[in-house]
């Protein structure tokens, strides 16, 4: 599984807000029943095409409202260790469409 975590700052009181419209450009689609104001939940939708190992899944939520901090994950069922997988690309997409003190890094 390819899993991609950073934290970054949000220029929002909501995530729901700040990150609506870059997971739309991405053509992620927001989860209404899962996503708030404090988390959110975006994925491709079912009928994209792509493979099923190949559909992301974004989630982020507060990592401290405060300091309106924010850890952003992007995953796949794609392997880690490949370069070059829509997971890292959707990752890297994310991360320069919400520039500010991102840390990108790869987890297992």
């Amino acid at each position: 599984m390819a899993l991609f975590s950073w934290i970054t700052s949000v220029d929002s009181d909501a995530l729901l807000d700040a990150l609506a419209e870059p997971l739309q450009q991405l053509g992620l689609v927001i989860d209404p029943h899962v996503s708030s104001a404090s988390q959110v939940l975006a994925a491709d939708r079912p009928n994209c095409g792509l493979p099923m190992s190949q559909r992301v899944t974004v989630l982020a939520s507060w990592n401290c409202s405060r300091s309106r901090e924010a850890q952003l994950e992007v995953r796949s069922s794609e392997p880690q260790l490949r370069a070059g997988t829509r997971c890292q690309q959707i990752a890297e997409q994310l991360q320069r469409a919400k520039p500010g003190q991102a840390q990108i890094g790869r987890d297992s």
